[in-house]
């Protein structure tokens, strides 16, 4: 484990010792347990467009175009329905993640394994993903679990296709405020989130702008380094991860500091690592 991660892990576990930490989990964070990312969701969707998924970056819009071309979206409620409804078993990252004391959960996944782990050690969870869920507070919460683009309950109203996007400033409001209100107060672990979804980049911006750099609190993200394997040449390779290194210096302006991993299986040791910790404050604060 390297010296930076070794000191994230510190200041982290000091974060969420003085419960001023918490979470935000991508679609990637899913994965490990059988979901699928977005572009194995959109996969055949692709197909139906005569389009490579493989050679597409702008998911939003890809699902837009198969709104636009069947007149609704039907279809895709019906994959996203019958894809995160399926019977997936709970991860040992959400399981680390569910014992750690921390209050505060926000993702973009429609699955519901972080709600799931942390219900079965017993824990009291508020779940948001709707305006009127964030109006009811359920009593005795242990923690609260974001869904700011819905719940594969309701596919209907999950936010995928770039209709949903430009309305979400409107018909979402209360999200973007509290999540602005919680990146402002809390320091923030992004784990298996791209950046590349509008609504996070909009709110990241407006905070940027209204506080400026210097106010801004301390976030990270974890993520894979970029690997000559995953490409079909060395030119793709040079290019991706030229394009990748832009991509994370322009991360700090929002104080989001990324640490690089060899192999998505180093979350796991790194959770583990901050639960030790965590265990060994406990210990410690008992004698």
């Amino acid at each position: 484990m390297s010296a930076e991660i070794k000191i994230f892990i510190e200041r982290y576990v000091k974060e969420i010792k003085e419960n001023n930490a918490a979470m935000f989990l991508g679609a990637g964070f899913s994965k490990s347990s059988g979901f699928v990312d977005w572009k194995g969701l959109l996969k055949d969707v692709a197909l139906e467009l005569e389009l490579n998924i493989d050679k597409e970056s702008d998911l939003v819009s890809l699902a837009q175009y198969h709104c636009n071309r069947n007149r609704n979206r039907s279809v895709i409620n019906d994959i996203i329905f019958e894809e995160f409804s399926q019977n997936k078993g709970i991860s040992e990252n959400h399981r680390i993640l569910a014992r750690l004391p921390i209050f505060t959960y926000w993702t973009t996944n429609y699955d519901s394994l972080i709600e799931d782990a942390l219900k079965d050690i017993q824990k009291v969870v508020d779940i948001k993903y709707t305006n009127k869920h964030l109006s009811i507070t359920k009593l005795c919460r242990d923690a609260i679990v974001y869904k700011m683009h819905g719940d594969k309950s309701s596919p209907d109203d999950t936010i995928i296709v770039k209709d949903d996007y430009e309305q979400y400033y409107r018909k979402h409001a209360p999200f973007i405020t509290a999540l602005n209100g919680d990146l402002i107060s809390k320091t923030f672990l992004f784990i298996g989130f791209s950046f590349v979804d509008p609504n996070i980049d909009y709110i990241l911006s407006r905070m940027r702008i209204e506080y400026g750099e210097g106010c801004m609190r301390q976030h990270y993200a974890l993520m894979r380094k970029i690997k000559e394997s995953d490409y079909k040449s060395n030119e793709d390779f040079e290019y991706a991860n030229t394009k990748f290194s832009l991509f994370l210096e322009d991360l700090k302006r929002y104080n989001i500091k990324v640490l690089l991993l060899d192999d998505y299986s180093d979350i796991t040791a790194i959770l583990r690592e901050i639960e030790r910790k965590i265990n060994y404050y406990n210990i410690f604060k008992l004698w």
